[in-house]
Parts: structure tokens; C-alpha cells; sequence
């Protein structure tokens, strides 16, 4: 991603080197005015005070997010950038930028907030902004995002919530041309002890869960010249308890689709810069649009699978108590109830699959997988063509939905 740079460039920086401060003030405005055009694309308003350049590292000062009918938030110290190089076609490239440690105090609530190592890696700016390379904007923009610690304390220092990790990447299109990204929340963790309400109390006594843990991560692939998109192993991971785990390929999001996304992007960042509050008819025509620009987009295949770790058993403990039965018992009679909740299912495969795969759930909870296999891609428009109101199994059908169990 333009590594180096050309002669005359190596030229025009020692030159700068016994030039004015007001030169390299210069040079940093255009690095920070860059920025500032190229965000817009991606839905987001900031603004800065000043810019200042000493060596290959640019700051900016009186850094400011807008946001649309809000009043501007003001990112705490300054926004560093560090490992600034002009490429020769114009653009610029960043090591990494990194902003101060945050920390606020709710005098009101007595908690405070810190948020530490925020930090982006691999910031590629380009020569030119425009949509008509916007794709490659958005897939070169950054390598790696990161940020954590976070940490909620109480008014003693005691914590109550925190997140060790938060981690974002997007990898350099592969030989086939596919873009790959992922992320990964690790180390989150909330003391639910320290809520007060009685009811509150005897669901966490129930569970066992004074102290909750989990972790999330998924990641996706786009060909943009095909428009494939998978999105694989998205997964929520409550420790000790279960978890869930989520899987779809799609077709038709096109370059142009992208393209689209990005022009309502950038008509939420003029709003914010304009100021004006987004009504409720702007919303629903964004939605609307959005919508429209997905139609074309189809549902290959996807699954959903939930692993079980004790909650079941926990739920139905818990659930049996207040109807005065134990888990067991409780469980015993669901089982029992499973074949005349779909007494009156007329499709007898669909009938048979379901009761297999609750009952030997039930039976021994591991796994629970539904998943969806159409024989031809399902456009997302047809969702709203299908008469479901009239025969609940048409979509069943359409999708060729499969639910199992344990395997």
C-alpha cells in the first residue's frame, strides 16, 4: 500500500525539514483535511482545531465528532498519527493513530468509565475522494482497529463491568479477490451482584451467575466483483452457560449496492455537519431506501446453532420451581407435550423432523441447529411475496428448513 516514496519526494522533505512551522502546519491541515473528506464516506462527521507535523508524525488538535441533532462530543486530548507518509499519487498512508485514554466520572450515578489503547493500524488515505472509487476507500481505509481495556468501576473502585478486548481487521484481498474481515470482544465480564432488585437477585441466585463472562467474534468475506458474501462464525459465548453461533452465504451485493450504502453514508455526515435533527419520515425513507438496495441481494444457505453448557437444565429448574416441580419433572412433561403442540401440522416430514430433534435435545441438551438450504437463492424481496399468513409452511419450503439435533 505505497511503502515508499519517489525521489523527489525524499527531496521535498529535506527541504521541509529547514522550512517554516507555517510549512508544516501546512502539510498537516492537508493530511487532517484528507481524513476529515475521506470519513464522510464512511457515515462520519468530526472536525479538528488545529494540526501540527514534527518528523513523520501528525496531531490533531481539538478533535470533534458531529453527530445529526446532537451537539458536537469532543474527543479528550489530541488524535496522533504516527509513520505519515505522502504517496506519489497524492494520498497518504499512517503507521497507526492513537487518542488518550478516556476516562469520565458520573458524579450522579458514582461510577466511572475508563477506555484505554484505542488505537487504529495500517490508515491508507487516498489521492482522491469521490464514490467512484469508494469501494477501494472502504476496504483500504484501515488494517486494524483495537481498543481496551474498559473498565466501569463503583464509587469504592469495585468493578462492575469490563471488556478486555475490542478488535477489528480487514485483511488484503486474496487471489480470488475476496476481502475478508473479522472481530472478537474478549474478557467481557459485569459483577451481577451488584444489582439490587429482588427479582433480579433470585434469577442470578437461580443461575449461578453472580459474575457473568463471555466473549464474541465472527468475521465475513465479500467478492465485490461477484457479489458473494459469507458471513461465518459469528458467535456469543456466555461462559459456562451456552452459546450461539451464526452462519449465512449471500449473493447480489454488488459493487453498486456498496456504492449506494455509501452515498446514504454520506448524506448522514452532511446532516451531522449541517446539524439538523433526522426526523422520523428521513429515518423511514432511509430505511425504506436500504431496503430497496437490498432487494436483490438472495439468502444462499445459513444456520444457527445453539451449544448448550448447563442452561437449559438451569431454565427448567428454574421454571419447574414456580410451578412447584423439580427440572426433571418439568422436563418429562415438555417432552410429553412436544407431539400434541403439533398435533395439527399437516406436513408429516416437517411434524416428525421437529419432534426428533426437541425431544432428543431435551433428552440429552448439547446441540440445537436450524438451518436453511433453498435449492435456488432466495431474493429477499420474495420474503414479502410469500403468502405466510395463509400457509405457515410455505417459507418452511421455499428455504428447505432443517432443524437436528446432538449432531
Amino acid at each position: 500500500m505505497f511503502k515508499s516514496i519517489s525521489c523527489l519526494s525524499l527531496v521535498t522533505a529535506a527541504l521541509m525539514a529547514g522550512a517554516s512551522q507555517s510549512a508544516f502546519a501546512l502539510e498537516a491541515n492537508a493530511f487532517g483535511d484528507r481524513l476529515v473528506e475521506t470519513s464522510r464516506l464512511m457515515g462520519l462527521s468530526f472536525s479538528y482545531g488545529s494540526a501540527t507535523l514534527e518528523g513523520d508524525t501528525v496531531t490533531l488538535s481539538d478533535f470533534t465528532f458531529n453527530f445529526a441533532g446532537e451537539e458536537p462530543h469532543e474527543v479528550p486530548g489530541d488524535v496522533v498519527f504516527e509513520g505519515v507518509v505522502e504517496t506519489p499519487e497524492g494520498g497518504y498512508t499512517a503507521e497507526r493513530a492513537t487518542i488518550a485514554d478516556v476516562e469520565y466520572t458520573d458524579e450522579e450515578e458514582g461510577v466511572t468509565l475508563n477506555f484505554v489503547d484505542i488505537v487504529a493500524e495500517g490508515i491508507v488515505l487516498p489521492a482522491e475522494v469521490s464514490l467512484d472509487n469508494v469501494i477501494e476507500i472502504g476496504l483500504e481505509l484501515y488494517d486494524r482497529i483495537s481498543a481496551g481495556p474498559l473498565l466501569v468501576t463503583d464509587a469504592d473502585g469495585s468493578e462492575l463491568f469490563a471488556v478486555d478486548l475490542m478488535e477489528a481487521t480487514v485483511e488484503d484481498p486474496a487471489a480470488d479477490g475476496g476481502v475478508t474481515s473479522s472481530y472478537q470482544v474478549t474478557g467481557i465480564r459485569a459483577d451481577l451482584s451488584a444489582i439490587e432488585e429482588a427479582e433480579a437477585q433470585e434469577v442470578i441466585a437461580a443461575f449461578g451467575v453472580e459474575e457473568f463472562t463471555a466473549s464474541m467474534s465472527g468475521s465475513g468475506t465479500w467478492w465485490p466483483e461477484t457479489g458473494e458474501l459469507t458471513i461465518e462464525d459469528v458467535d456469543f459465548v456466555i461462559d459456562n452457560l451456552g452459546s450461539i453461533s451464526l452462519d449465512l452465504a449471500l449473493d447480489g451485493y454488488t459493487e453498486e449496492v456498496y456504492r449506494e450504502t455509501m452515498k446514504l453514508n454520506l448524506k448522514m455526515a452532511e446532516m451531522a455537519e449541517a446539524g439538523e435533527e433526522i426526523s422520523e419520515e428521513e429515518m423511514e425513507a432511509m430505511s425504506e431506501g436500504m431496503i430497496e438496495l437490498m432487494g436483490g441481494t438472495r439468502l444462499v444457505s445459513g444456520s444457527l446453532r445453539y451449544d448448550d453448557n448447563s442452561l437449559f437444565m438451569k431454565v427448567l429448574d428454574f421454571v419447574g420451581a414456580e410451578q412447584g416441580v423439580d427440572g426433571e419433572t418439568f422436563k418429562a412433561g415438555i417432552q410429553f407435550m412436544v407431539p400434541m403442540m403439533l398435533a395439527e401440522v399437516e406436513n408429516e416430514a416437517f411434524k416428525s423432523m421437529v419432534t426428533s430433534a426437541v425431544n432428543t435435545f431435551i433428552a440429552d441438551p448439547q446441540i440445537f441447529t436450524l438451518s436453511v438450504a433453498p435449492a435456488e437463492p432466495v431474493a429477499f424481496t420474495e420474503f414479502e411475496e410469500l403468502d405466510v399468513e395463509a400457509d405457515p409452511f410455505v417459507l418452511v419450503d421455499r428455504l428447505n428448513v432443517q432443524i437436528s439435533a446432538n449432531d
